[in-house]
């Protein structure tokens, strides 16, 4: 039977810090429980620092830790409509070893913003010059730099720079990573600040997203968890990625939105990072009816974790070095039992599989793992520098459904995992590729071969596309890191596009390499007026290193001026192709 208890009579009530006395009452009641919220506003200060290695993030010695859920089991968290408001760098809400949670009714905001944004009140071939408020973006100038007050005494310089029009609110167009303002040149008074710049393409009124802080923290994070639900929850900012989950086991996303605070005079800035990052999960990861705006990275992104090996230390001991500086230290890559795969970072092949029998971290760079039998010759023969490793086990199924991804830095959905992966009925507005199919040995070392993808019934229009960031080669874009690819053994496998509408100014609707069975069928595509050719794209779907691919049935209106295929001269390939003119 589960207690309830109502937090009010514990003296936790709005306008009081809440994360000391909840602390205590977490330890006090571990399991069978719900924490019931009443309405209304929540500070939210540090309770404790510890090591923790967060996935794609910056690795620093402690995190700030707010509210802790630790080996907590068959708990309720009802918000009420609660908000909790941070200040500084800090982690909101970490969930440690839990199993069976629901989180729910709340939002995670800060009173002083991660991001800034600045609106153009002028420009020249030269320059731009940006109003900032400071009751919304507390600032300052200080020896020729903009600095940023989160809170908690810290100020933060600017890193980056990002552009939204004005009349529709998403990533002013090719603009994107490229809209390069350079230094502070001049302090014009009334919080108006001159940046140089080289011809640029904006306009009077644009929302300028001034990116700083830095990714040290998760708003949410979990690891180690089980039956994890979050449900009606608004995350108005981060310091680093929004909801980060490493090493879980089924995880339910419902209604979780990650959206500007606009009662707090926010135009389009959200989180920092990344929206959700999904990261050596098991089981299902299901994401459904959330909303997102003003990201400075991907909404969603759902991979394992690639890791080079180094040598071998004894004919069953494999030693490894994690590849990419923000993903490493982690203390449960692998665990008794867990199938391993081994892969030749240069064609990306799985050459073989083993069981692994245990996992030693060296230090927070290395590992060592020793398998349960003896790998085969050929794995052990080959150069260690071309073999990188993969835990099959910690990979999960996707459900991604009835969700809307508007305008954010980057891309919209990646994934990396080899279990089945469904994306449908969704709204796509990216600024980038809408969906990556990734996969990758070499550089971010966010592994998965997939081999069972369906995309279906999803909307994707004008907006996506239009601008250029890694990997965005076509609003879908399947296109893993594969140094020398196999024509005859691709990488990717059973990758399903149908029923879908694209609403294209000319730009790829779809870029497949190193892909069997890849099918593009009964989707329609019409023509955008909005916008002229800029991509570098030479066809509306281009196919490259494919096997056995199929590009049949669909409906295309307008007048395109790129050709609708190209597939290399490898028509081979094509075991169906529709009659496709100019």
């Amino acid at each position: 039977m589960m207690k309830t208890i109502v937090l009010s009579e514990y003296g936790i009530r709005p306008g009081t810090d809440c994360a000391s006395a909840l602390t205590r009452l977490f330890k006090q009641n571990p399991e069978n429980c719900e924490f019931v919220f009443e309405p209304g506003d929540y500070p939210l200060g540090v309770t404790e620092k510890r090591r923790l290695f967060l996935s794609n993030t910056d690795v620093i010695p402690e995190r700030s830790l707010g509210l802790v859920l630790e080996n907590m089991k068959n708990i309720r968290f009802s918000g009420n409509g609660a908000r909790f408001l941070c200040a500084g760098r800090m982690q909101p809400l970490s969930l440690l070893g839990c199993e069976n949670i629901t989180l729910t009714d709340f939002s995670v905001d800060w009173e002083k913003p991660t991001v800034a944004e600045g609106i153009v009140t002028a420009f020249c071939d030269s320059s731009v010059d940006l109003f900032i408020d400071p009751a919304v973006f507390p600032h300052k100038a200080e020896e020729g730099r903009l600095l940023f007050d989160i809170g908690g005494g810290d100020f933060s310089p600017v890193c980056g720079f990002m552009q939204f029009d004005a009349n529709t609110l998403t990533v002013r167009r090719t603009t994107g990573d490229r809209f390069g303002l350079g230094p502070l040149t001049e302090v014009l008074g009334d919080h108006v600040y001159r940046f140089a710049a080289s011809r640029p393409d904006t306009a009077v009124g644009n929302v300028v997203v001034l990116r700083h802080n830095a990714r040290e923290h998760a708003a949410i994070f979990a690891e180690s968890c089980k039956d994890l639900t979050l449900e009606r929850i608004d995350l108005f900012g981060s310091c680093g990625l929004g909801c980060l989950c490493q090493f879980c086991t089924d995880l339910t996303f419902r209604a979780v939105n990650w959206l500007p605070n606009r009662t707090a005079g926010r135009t389009v800035v959200c989180g920092r990072d990344d929206g959700m990052h999904i990261t050596c999960c098991s089981g299902t990861v299901t994401v459904e009816g959330c909303s997102f705006l003003g990201l400075m990275d991907d909404p969603i992104n759902v991979h394992g974790c690639c890791v080079p090996a180094v040598e071998w230390a004894d004919e069953k001991t494999l030693r490894c070095r994690y590849g990419h500086p923000q993903a490493r230290g982690f203390e449960r890559w692998a665990e008794k039992g867990d199938e391993i795969a081994f892969i030749d970072r240069r064609s990306m092949a799985h050459i073989g599989t083993a069981r692994a029998a245990s996992f030693l971290p060296e230090d927070e760079f290395t590992f060592l793992l020793t398998f349960d039998t003896s790998p085969a010759e050929e794995i052990r023969a080959k150069d260690p520098a071309r073999l990188a490793v993969d835990d099959l086990t910690h990979t999960a199924a996707f459900v991604c459904e009835n969700n809307r991804f508007g305008s954010c830095r980057a891309r919209g959905v990646l994934v990396s995992t080899p279990k089945p992966v469904l994306i449908r009925n969704n709204w796509f507005e990216s600024s980038g590729a809408a969906i990556l199919v990734a996969g990758d040995a070499n550089g971010w070392f966010e592994s998965g071969e997939c081999r069972d993808v369906e995309i279906s019934g999803n909307v994707f229009t004008d907006s996506c596309l239009s601008s250029l960031y890694q990997f965005c080669e076509g609003v879908i874009s399947v296109c893993p890191v594969v140094p020398e690819p196999d024509p005859e053994k691709p990488f990717h496998k059973n990758v399903r596009i149908h029923d879908n509408v694209f609403d294209s100014p000319d730009v790829p609707v779809l870029y497949g390499f190193s892909c069997e069975n890849l099918r593009f069928e009964n989707n329609r595509i019409t023509k955008s007026p909005r916008a002229e050719k800029w991509h570098r794209g030479e066809a509306m779907i281009r196919l490259r290193s494919c096997k056995n691919a199929s590009v049949r049935g669909n409906v295309w209106t307008g007048p395109f001026t790129l050709p609708k295929l190209d597939a290399d001269g490898a028509t081979h390939a094509l075991s169906t192709v529709e009659k496709l003119r100019r």
